[in-house]
């Protein structure tokens, strides 16, 4: 009995995984794009921002009326006022700049969803492997149980022994079934995001090789990050919003068709031009200093992000930094000892030296270590991942 222990021990146990898929993250990522109704919202804006280009030249409805001139007879009149060109100009750039924005808001878009199903994706990986682990616990220590109990009723062991080993299993089995139930609920979210009825498996839980050079803490640079470009290009907006104002403060035209002599009046002398002038300059004044100060409120506000983003960075290097030293010590040190704890217990369980107690609690022990492992490869590539985000390369 003791040997079938020692095996689970060494061995572990798979997860019963044969029927279920596993995804790649880039899949389950992409699964989760093309069913986003948030990116179809972002696609409508921009099409419809592109739609509303070509009313960018619009001009005023063409004005007809009827008048009498000499008192004597009805002649009909025509007239149609313009812009400058300028104008039309100013007004087709600012609009195309709405596309640019729209189309900027999708990729905050994208980068939000990104970052959101990468972090529910380690969720999953990082619950699965918990739940492997408590699954190779929970046989062991589920053999241990069993086989203190057989030896408690032929008065092998003390009561104190067989009541250790049953709380140990007890405990662990429950670990499990909470690590089941996380993978559970993960696995739900995604398939709600992916549009998905089958169960999502994730691939197994590594540690994540950075894709950028993270040598000094102002080696990253969050430039790249869609929520400054989105920032700038409102400012791009607002500058064009500042010449279009000032442009329609300038003169328009006026052409017409209007019979003002009788009926034998030469067609030349129908006609008429003029001129729209800008006499209530207050309006144009005071709305080409809300463009001005809606430029200054953009720059602001493309500073404040820069400097929240610049923040959390360093904060997500800071963490990073950490977790990848603790993560080396697990790897080079501590899963060696982790080791090493387990064979010593077992031979001095085998050789009579340990009683349960003492060999429960050493592996207990020497599995802790195994899970602290997990957090630690968790928190390094969610580190990893907030890096990614903040300086737009997910």
């Amino acid at each position: 009995m003791k040997r079938l222990i020692f095996v689970c021990i060494g061995w572990g146990f798979a997860l019963n995984s044969v029927a279920q898929k596993t995804y790649s993250e880039t899949e389950v990522v992409d699964l989760v794009l093309a069913n986003s109704p948030a990116i179809r919202a972002a696609d409508l804006s921009i099409r419809q921002n592109g739609q509303l280009l070509k009313g960018a030249y619009s001009i005023p409805n063409l004005d007809v009326f009827t008048d009498s001139p000499t008192g004597g007879f009805y002649t009909i009149g025509v007239n149609q006022s313009f812009q400058l060109p300028t104008v039309y100009k100013r007004q087709y750039n600012l609009q195309k700049g709405q596309i640019g924005l729209a189309q900027a808001e999708k990729r905050i878009t994208e980068n939000d969803i990104r970052f959101r199903v990468r972090n529910l994706y380690l969720a999953l990986q990082y619950a699965q492997a918990l739940r492997q682990q408590y699954q190779l616990q929970d046989s062991v220590y589920n053999q241990l149980r069993i086989t203190a109990g057989r030896q408690f009723v032929a008065g092998q062991i003390d009561y104190l022994s067989k009541t250790f080993a049953e709380s140990q299993a007890g405990d662990v089995r429950n670990q499990l079934e909470q690590a089941t139930a996380d993978v559970q609920t993960v696995v739900r979210q995604l398939q709600r995001l992916a549009g998905r009825s089958e169960p999502i498996r994730g691939g197994q839980l590594v540690r994540t090789q950075p894709i950028l050079a993270l040598g000094t803490a102002d080696s990253l640079t969050v430039e790249p990050n869609p929520a400054l470009a989105f920032l700038r290009q409102t400012e791009a907006i607002s500058e064009l919003q500042i010449g279009l104002e000032r442009a329609r403060s300038l003169p328009g035209m006026v052409v017409g068709y209007y019979n003002q002599g009788s009926k034998e009046t030469p067609t030349q002398l129908r006609l008429r031009f003029g001129l729209t002038l800008p006499v209530w300059f207050g309006q144009y004044r005071s709305r080409t200093a809300a463009a001005q100060t809606g430029l200054q409120l953009a720059r602001q506000r493309t500073t404040a992000q820069i400097q929240t983003l610049s923040v959390d960075l360093q904060q997500a290097q800071g963490d990073f930094g950490k977790f990848r030293a603790t993560l080396d010590y697990y790897e080079t040190t501590g899963l060696g000892q982790s080791d090493d704890l387990i064979n010593t217990a077992r031979r001095l369980f085998q050789a009579g030296q340990n009683d349960y107690v003492s060999f429960l609690r050493t592996i207990n022990d020497a599995y802790a270590v195994r899970l602290r492992y997990l957090d630690a490869l968790r928190n390094y590539n969610q580190s990893l991942l907030t890096i990614n985000y903040l300086t737009g390369n997910l």
